[in-house]
């Protein structure tokens, strides 16, 4: 879709700092430390499983609910903290829904300037058909929602959130409701405008994919605080422990023996991932390796793991192939990610071996 420059915002583009932040419900403690740095101008996605307490802390950016304990700030600007509370509506944040929440009483346009300021009404005029040209709605500002596709509604919802000239946005899972096809490009469209106008966002999802394929900072929040930040390659190749590479995507995790530079696998000898989150000692371990990284043969050549296929998948640009090991492995079964179309019948005995490195943890952590 075309973009025109970004709409100029009166306040600067600013981060977000959250400091040790609690909020709990009664006796159940949904948040219990969660600190997290926002850079300016960066999309951040919190990821977690539902229930993890993801959308608890937009909330409580937001100013929809109270912290316990902690501090919000924007910019430097402390918006939560030491009795300190800024009303929501003064905070400069948009926000974008799970639904799109549009009135469908109110026109495009009127959604869009809805919850401004008279003032910035005013100012708005002729910025709401700019706003919806940023977001691929040109000429439908005097549409009701009803008479919008489900993509489109969220792309309204998202102009309305940047109307207020936020120095911040939230999205809260706003591509959760959308069809697989859809989902796709929208959230690329989101990026795209996000990027375009150098706005600093919060996206909130449970959906890897969805997480480590939008966001320039990923930090995965568990038992109420975060576990893991950093870039989407950072902690898809250095989960700090199985449990989050289990997380972050299929992972096939093996018993192995460290012995000095290398790790001995059932799939053969892999270098050492130099990891500094991960254990370097010597000795019976656990191996992390990727279905991507793993090789299947028809020919059996002693190199590697003999197993026999129990299910094929094609998902069109590759094929998950799930294999029964022959040998005590430490995981069972085993996951690999082929290129392409190919097919392999089921109960065929194959070879794994694996290219690449491995990431290890001591034995006993797996």
């Amino acid at each position: 879709m075309v973009r025109p420059a970004p709409v100029t915002r009166e306040s600067n583009v600013t981060g977000l700092e959250v400091d040790d932040l609690h909020k709990s419900f009664g006796t159940n403690a949904v948040l219990t430390g969660v600190s997290l740095e926002v850079p300016v101008g960066s999309l951040t996605a919190i990821l977690g499983p539902s229930g993890s307490g993801k959308t608890t802390l937009l909330r409580v950016v937001a100013g929809f609910e109270r912290a316990d304990r902690g501090s919000v700030a924007l910019g430097g600007r402390v918006v939560e903290g030491d009795g300190h509370v800024v009303p929501p509506e003064q905070r400069g944040i948009g926000y974008v829904p799970q639904e799109g929440s549009l009135f469908p009483h109110l026109t495009v346009a009127a959604n869009v300037s809805f919850g401004v300021s008279r003032a910035t009404r005013r100012r708005l005029g002729g910025n709401t058909g700019e706003l919806l040209e940023m977001v691929g709605l040109s000429g439908l500002g005097g549409r009701y929602p009803h008479q919008l596709s489900g993509g489109q509604q969220q792309r309204v919802a998202l102009a309305r959130a940047l109307a207020v000239r936020p120095a911040l946005v939230l999205l809260d899972e706003p591509f959760s409701s959308l069809d697989a096809g859809l989902r796709s490009s929208v959230r690329s469209d989101v990026q795209d405008v996000l990027r375009a106008g150098g706005i600093t966002a919060v996206l909130v999802t449970h959906d890897q994919d969805e997480a480590l394929s939008l966001a320039d900072q990923v930090a995965v929040i568990r038992d109420g605080t975060i576990g893991q930040r950093g870039t989407p390659q950072e902690l898809y190749d250095h989960p700090v422990d199985p449990d989050m590479a289990r997380f972050l995507g299929d992972a096939n995790l093996v018993a192995a023996t460290v012995e000095g530079d290398k790790v001995s696998t059932p799939f053969g000898p892999l270098a050492l991932r130099r990891d500094p989150l991960a254990w370097l000692g010597a000795g019976p371990a656990v191996a992390l390796v990727r279905p991507e990284q793993l090789l299947l043969s028809t020919a059996v050549s002693g190199a590697g793991l003999r197993a026999t296929v129990i299910r094929t998948q094609f998902h069109g640009h590759d094929t998950v192939i799930t294999v029964d090991p022959l040998a005590p492995t430490g995981a069972d079964p085993i996951t690999v990610r082929a290129e392409g179309d190919l097919v392999v019948a089921n109960g065929t005995e194959v070879e794994v071996t694996a290219d690449g490195t491995a990431v290890v943890w001591p034995a006993s952590v797996g």
